[in-house]
């Protein structure tokens, strides 16, 4: 696929298929996915008319199982097929040595089942490069021989062309026809293929038609000039096989240029790269060396001093500082002792470590971010479907215009020039293949996709992960961004710094509490259930617990209800124990039975250290900052005033509900929202803002809910601020480009400036001078670096 023309064409192929829907396509990652109805349609022949309609290459390339490849021959794939061992799912040849084997990990590790295969398999096959990058440089390399064949040709014919005096005109007619055929033989499966099939499978003319019309046009004229030649009788203009020859050529060098600038893109959105390939495994014997594909649950590895880590882990003994600036974009190493979890492709540092295997190589955090990135770049925002809905009408303008050009010439020639008939009508399709030749819409292809693709591509290495297109397409234009609270401005640990129990039996009371805020992962609840575990006092057992969202929890014991929560929603923050402590600008959590207030615990938070900076950051770019939260007031008012938000836009006391209703309202205003928020609480805020941001770690990028997450801070709110505004800059150069030249070059082929034009030979530049600075203002984002402080 050259351009985002292409990847709609995939697209209308596979959704008029029966049984597949939800068809997203990327044209750059050179991938589609898509649902399929088994009962309606298999993957096979889907592959198969996808392939038949469309003219390019298809395979099967991700799954949701584990697999494995081995090198196992034909007799031994066929044998274990028969048996199927326990956990094994699925068996695919890939090639004539090599098989890929699906299993399930939780019944069998990749360890045991290579050595339950025995001499069936003689080890591991090398290890494949990822689909997308493959694809690329297999069209590279295809690309390549075409290109250089096509010029090996073509430079002959084009010497002989200009060079009047070199052969006489026999052998110059004779040489040219041939090799002038050869050119044209090598261009039947790059453009008249596709162009064919496009106009009978899917009833649409394409790019490539274009190019198909302008080459026949100069080739069969130019063998209908040869036979007129040979035959005694000359046309008035002979043969120019110079001119479907360097077309060819030229066209095929900028698809050529396009192939090497995809895997460019490629490349700076791959985050695959970052996995290792070996693990130090322990054993009961002592460590070894595995091919980390090796791995499996219930494994122990070791990471040496300044080595990569091969997957997601949790250390078991040991400490270091752990360099995670590749995934999260934090320039400063992270502690790691006894606990705490390491991330795939991090890299260690002086310390040495030992870890207990979570997730498997292939299916770690590494290979989440880099799904989203790619599932990212397949979404199509707004301004994608209106460069797609230009570009539809162009070959059908171009093509009135290449008419219009034959019209208009012949009646200059015959009647102003007063040339006769036959070099009239040469004249005019000289000028209609010009036409033809240099006009291009992959620039208008290429302006979107591309840009998408390596944005998201360094957002991601920047620690800001963007789920799809909209918030890269939409982020510039924010006026206003709402921040959540607790776990958002704060750190999501609170301490509890004040507990007083004003019930009598003070052992009841902490039990009620155990067992009301066990369960609940509010970041209060939380931090109250961890202080009260200290205590020796067994959590009661209680009926119909139900979770009321930014309130609090209520269940019955003994007959009796009682409450967990806010202060305010349980009615006693003017009492005089509550009202103390929400003086002083903490939070509470208040426990009653009934209406009679059992104990009010006292919470402290602690901002960001970033959270300030991050804040008058907006303001200095005009962006207006909120806070909402459902705390009480004057918590709420005390964060607000060290960070700098304007007292009018702090909103306390605010259910989720009510946030969403608070966003909502903005964006009646004509605000354009982006709200930030930790997920505990914001899930319906976070859907309703234009942009949904979400404070998390490695660990929450798939379950998160908004379209963005931030891995290492507030600062990447202005991260992705920076990269929406280059990617915007760069999409409305390319917009502006492609149609500047596109009507330039269009006059200019087509004669209207009578004493400068394109000749047709020339005509395939178009498609190099078209793309390249597109290609270029695409790629020069690739060097965007995350600043280290904001």
């Amino acid at each position: 696929m050259t351009c985002s023309g292409c990847g709609n064409k995939l697209t209308r192929t596979l959704e008029a298929i029966p049984g597949v829907s939800n068809v997203r396509v990327s044209f750059v990652m050179g991938s589609a996915d898509f649902d399929i109805n088994p009962q309606t349609s298999k993957v096979e022949e889907v592959i198969r008319t996808a392939e038949r309609e469309t003219g390019f290459r298809c395979a099967r390339t991700t799954s949701d199982d584990q697999f494995i490849d081995l090198l196992m021959t034909g007799e031994s794939v066929k044998a274990l097929s028969d048996i199927m061992p326990a956990g094994v799912k699925q068996i695919d040849v890939l090639d004539k040595l090599t098989a890929r084997i699906t299993y399930d990990p939780t019944v069998v590790g990749a360890r045991s089942l290579v050595l339950s295969l025995g001499d069936r398999t003689t080890g591991l096959a090398p290890p494949r490069a990822d689909a997308s990058a493959a694809g690329g440089r297999r069209r590279l390399r295809d690309m390549l021989i075409k290109t250089t064949l096509a010029a090996v040709f073509t430079i002959p014919v084009v010497v002989l062309a200009w060079g009047n005096t070199l052969v006489d005109d026999r052998s110059r007619a004779y040489i040219s026809i041939v090799f002038a055929t050869v050119v044209q033989a090598l261009s039947v499966p790059e453009f008249y293929r596709p162009a064919i099939s496009s106009l009978i499978f899917s009833r649409t003319v394409e790019m490539d038609m274009l190019v198909v019309i302008s080459v026949s046009a100069a080739y069969l004229y130019s063998v209908i000039a040869f036979g007129f030649s040979m035959a005694g009788k000359p046309l008035d203009t002979k043969e120019f096989f110079e001119t479907s020859t360097l077309l060819i050529t030229l066209v095929l060098l900028g698809r050529l240029i396009a192939a090497f600038a995809r895997i460019r893109a490629i490349a700076a959105v791959s985050l695959r790269s970052l996995q290792v390939s070996t693990a130090v495994l322990i054993e009961a014997e002592g460590t070894r060396e595995v091919d980390a594909r090796l791995l499996q649950f219930g494994d122990r590895f070791m990471i040496m001093p300044h080595a990569q880590i091969p997957t997601d882990g949790q250390v078991t003994e040991g400490s270091s500082e752990v360099d995670e600036s590749m995934l999260t974009g934090e320039s400063l190493p992270v502690g790691k002792q006894h606990g705490a979890q390491i991330i795939a492709g991090t890299i260690n540092g002086s310390g040495r470590l030992t870890a207990r295997l979570t997730r498997l190589p292939g299916k770690n955090t590494v290979t989440d971010i880099a799904n989203l990135v790619e599932e990212a770049s397949n979404t199509k925002p707004r301004v994608q479907e209106l460069a797609d809905k230009v570009a539809g009408y162009f070959v059908p303008v171009v093509t009135a215009i290449a008419v219009i050009t034959i019209i208009v010439w012949v009646v200059v020639s015959l009647r102003i020039r007063n040339e006769s008939a036959g070099k009239a009508i040469s004249t005019a399709i000289t000028y209609a293949i010009a036409v033809l030749a240099v006009s291009c819409p992959c620039a208008l292809g290429l302006a979107v996709p591309m840009v998408l693709v390596v944005a998201g591509g360094v957002a991601a290495r920047g620690g800001v992960v963007i789920k799809s297109a909209e918030p890269i397409e939409r982020g510039h234009k924010i006026t206003d961004v709402v921040f959540d609270k607790t776990g958002t401005l704060t750190i999501g640990e609170l301490d509890v710094v004040v507990e007083e129990i004003l019930s009598t039996d003070r052992g009841q009371a902490v039990s009620l509490a155990k067992a009301l805020v066990g369960d609940n992962k509010h970041p209060v609840s939380m931090a109250v259930a961890k202080h009260l575990e200290k205590q020796d006092h067994k959590a009661v057992h209680l009926e119909d617990i139900r979770v009321i969202p930014g309130a609090g929890v209520e269940a019955t014991w003994n007959g009796s209800s009682f409450r967990a929560g806010n202060a305010h929603w349980l009615g006693v923050d003017q009492m005089l124990e509550v009202d103390r402590l929400l003086q002083q600008g903490m939070t509470t959590l208040c426990l009653t039975k009934d209406t009679e207030l059992l104990a009010v615990l006292g919470l402290t938070s602690v901002l960001r250290p970033e959270a300030a900076a991050v804040v008058h950051e907006l303001q200095a770019r005009k962006i207006t900052v909120h806070l909402v939260s459902g705390d009480e007031e004057r918590a709420v008012e005390t964060v607000a005033k060290t960070v700098g938000i304007p007292e009018q836009n702090a909103a306390a006391r605010r259910s989720p509900a009510e946030k969403r209703v608070y966003v909502q309202d903005l964006i009646k205003r004509g605000k354009r929202v982006a709200f930030c928020g930790d997920g505990t609480n914001d899930a319906v805020a976070i859907a309703q803002a234009n942009i949904g941001i979400q404070l998390g770690s490695s660990s929450d990028v798939t379950r998160a809910t908004a379209d963005v997450v931030l891995l290492s801070g507030l600062d990447g709110i202005i991260y992705l601020l920076e990269v929406s505004k280059a990617s915007f800059r760069r999409i409305m150069f390319n917009f502006v480009w492609s149609a500047v030249y596109n009507v330039l070059a269009i006059l200019l082929a087509a004669g209207a400036f009578v004493r400068v034009r394109i000749p047709p030979a020339y005509a395939g530049l178009g498609e190099i001078v078209s793309v390249l600075p597109v290609i270029i203002a695409a790629l020069t984002m690739s060097g965007m670096k995350r600043p280290a402080t904001v």
